[in-house]
């Protein structure tokens, strides 16, 4: 029997009613509990709110710093952490201060009257627009920014307006709950009542971050600037307002083209309310740039700022690793003591041997366009311990990126260490066997083949595996890789790399190097064999501390990683025997010698230490590398340019650029240290 006709309308009205009534009744639940958690916090939050305003406008006064309670976190620019701030320092094995940052107490300013009219509206025009009309929420914003939201199933748009943000950055709760915007907006209108409209901008800038370690525009206005807020010119004034959004992605040092287009933003937002002329809009933008281009770049040696940096590739090393546990606050306020298995006195001889090495490079360079770029990394072999990384030519914010760690190139010949070790493992090769170097022919799928080629086309006839190792000859590593298994020689790049055997190609191209490894994964990679078979992993934190001493946890943070554990070396199962270890140390140590591949670069540096190891170079010349051992240290040196599609300049070899810094960093290391022969 076929039910009535309004029935079944009735019941698709139903179906079509149901979504819109639950997501009414889930908006209520949200408000509801919003209002409750405001209102069951209220004369909690009416108090912080007096002593907030107190701790900018009398900041010397000690009983107007808070700490953290189990419902909010306390903004730091109202904290007892900036009153009672003391500086994080950065040690290496040896005690030597490495980095400090800056501890300045916090900075103020304590008066509405004392903000530029023209910072206030900017940071109007930019933020909200109608601040002097609404009474904390503009709910016509809001409406508007959900249904934007709800079409384009993201958040596009927020709607918050500036007393909103100002309530967010003073009443951060533990806790993060869906009511917690509700609670936000029940905050807002209360700041509203008690303050007036400067009052609360003043408040905003006071607590607002600005990046690089700069809390409060008054502080800002002297990082970046080095003049009090008191005295910012406009363009000065648009460009801090940008930077707030988003203090990293807008910070004009770190990212200028970026910063470029939201401080044209922040002008053209201004002259469109009214505050400005719209004429004046680019001679405002192209009058600040010209003048921050022709500023002093003394301080663009570190993120954040330091009062002694001694090197900065290690101390932002170390700021990354500790940001991941503590927040931005406790790191450079804290008092933080942090212990590093850093060598200050080999980062120094790194930076200065990779440094004269590119300096030479990049006059010999035919490419203008692009400058020649190279990395360091030394380890302790026996443990792992990371004694020097160098990134780079020099960090700055032109030039962040660290390249002994965070790159991953193709390794060259510097591979065949691995692949002579493997076949030595297997018992079926010894060094003085001969091989036939002959350029070797493979037939592919579809009648294709592939030749490989030795370098310059040269080849010896019968050598032997010692011989060819020294010369790098291609044809002879492909035969042994064909021989001594595949496998077996991606299983000891894995064990030796900690990386996956998945990352390497299982195909006869690993033999000249198509592997992919960071210049701090190729040294951790040839400690093996220093270290009688034994892999290692790379570590640097041996610990950090209070400012008593005591061993610190990590602050509560919404990704929940666990605390910074103090690293010691990982004991592994031995990859090779002893036995292996030592025959192809004997053998590699020919590399340096008279019919190696880097004994031009051994007679030129005047080295003659006890030392082994392997140049690498890539197709093209866009790689050149040289990774060797000594009893003490295992290092690895790159050169080449960032876009791997530029070579260096044809010529330019692992043997011939890479192997002489390799060289002057070793020859350094030693200068003040015994020198031992392997396996005493």
């Amino acid at each position: 029997m076929k039910k009535p006709l309004g029935d079944r309308r009735g019941f698709l009205i139903s179906l079509v009613l149901l979504p819109f009534l639950a997501a009414a009744l889930i908006t209520l639940a949200i408000i509801g509990w919003g209002y409750y958690s405001y209102k069951k916090n209220e004369t909690s939050i009416i108090r912080k709110m007096d002593q907030y305003f107190l701790a900018i406008t009398q900041p010397d006064r000690e009983e107007y710093r808070l700490e953290g309670d189990e419902v909010f976190e306390v903004p730091y620019m109202a904290s007892r952490l900036t009153q009672d701030a003391a500086p994080t320092r950065i040690y290496d094995r040896t005690g030597r201060l490495i980095g400090e940052f800056s501890s300045a107490q916090g900075l103020y300013v304590q008066s509405p009257d004392e903000l530029p009219g023209f910072l206030k509206k900017a940071l109007v025009a930019t933020e909200d627009g109608n601040f002097y009309t609404h009474h904390g929420v503009n709910y016509r914003a809001m409406g508007r920014a959900m249904l934007v939201n709800l079409r384009t199933l993201s958040k596009r748009q927020g709607g918050s307006t500036l007393t909103q943000q100002l309530a967010k950055l003073l009443f951060t709760t533990r806790k993060k709950t869906y009511g917690r915007k509700v609670f936000e907006l029940f905050c807002a209108r209360k700041l509203e009542e008690k303050f007036t409209k400067d009052q609360l901008l003043l408040m905003y800038l006071d607590f607002a971050y600005f990046g690089h370690g700069a809390f409060g525009v008054e502080s800002a206005s002297r990082f970046y600037f080095d003049k009090s807020a008191r005295a910012l010119q406009l363009e000065e004034a648009a460009m801090l307002v940008g930077i707030i959004a988003s203090p990293n992605k807008y910070s004009p040092i770190e990212n200028p083209e970026l910063a470029r287009a939201r401080q044209r933003t922040v002008l053209t937002r201004m002259a469109r309310l009214g505050f400005i002329p719209m004429a004046s809009v680019e001679r405002y933008h192209a009058q600040f740039w010209r003048g921050w281009e022709e500023r002093p770049n003394t301080r663009e040696v570190s993120f954040w700022r330091m009062k002694t940096n001694e090197s900065p590739y290690l101390v932002e090393h170390v700021r990354r690793r500790l940001e991941k546990d503590f927040s931005k606050e406790r790191i450079l306020k804290g008092g933080l003591r942090v212990q590093t298995t850093f060598d200050l006195q080999a980062q120094k001889a790194a930076e200065a041997a990779l440094q004269e090495a590119l300096r030479e490079e990049n006059r010999k360079s035919t490419t203008a366009a692009s400058r020649v770029e190279g990395a360091l990394a030394a380890i302790d072999p026996t443990d792992g311990a990371i004694l020097a990384l160098v990134g780079g030519s020099g960090f700055n914010f032109k030039n962040q990126l660290d390249r002994s760690t965070n790159i991953s190139r193709p390794i060259g010949s510097s591979v065949k260490p691995f692949v002579y070790a493997a076949a030595f493992e297997s018992g079926r090769f010894k060094p003085e066997d001969e091989i036939e170097d002959a350029q070797p022919v493979f037939h592919l799928p579809g009648g294709k083949t592939w030749k490989p080629a030795n370098y310059g086309d040269k080849y010896y006839g019968k050598v032997t595996l010692r011989f060819a190792l020294h010369k790098s000859i291609n044809s002879v590593a492909i035969r042994l890789l064909e021989s001594a298994g595949i496998d077996r020689v991606i299983t000891l790049l894995s064990e030796a790399t900690g990386r996956p055997k998945e990352h390497f190609p299982r195909n006869l191209t690993l033999a000249l190097g198509t592997a992919e490894l960071s210049p701090l994964e190729l040294a951790s990679a040839y400690a093996v064999f220093a270290n009688d078979g034994r892999p290692v992993r790379p570590h640097f934190l041996l610990g950090v501390e209070d400012r008593n001493g005591l061993p610190v946890s990590a602050d509560e943070k919404e990704t929940e990683e666990a605390a910074p554990e103090p690293s010691t070396g990982t004991v592994l199962a031995a990859a090779l025997s002893s036995t292996t270890c030592r025959t192809l140390i004997d053998v590699m140590r020919g590399v340096l010698g008279p019919e190696g591949s880097a004994y031009g670069a051994a007679q030129k540096t005047g080295f003659n230490l006890p030392a082994a190891g392997k140049t690498g170079t890539t197709n093209d010349y866009r790689d050149a590398w040289f990774a060797g051992i000594t009893p003490d240290i295992a290092a690895a040196v790159w050169v080449g340019h960032d876009d791997m599609r530029i070579p260096l300049t044809t010529g330019r070899t692992g043997g011939g650029v890479a192997a002489p810094a390799w060289m002057q960093f070793v020859r350094s290391f030693y200068r003040n240290r015994p020198v031992r022969e392997f396996f005493q």
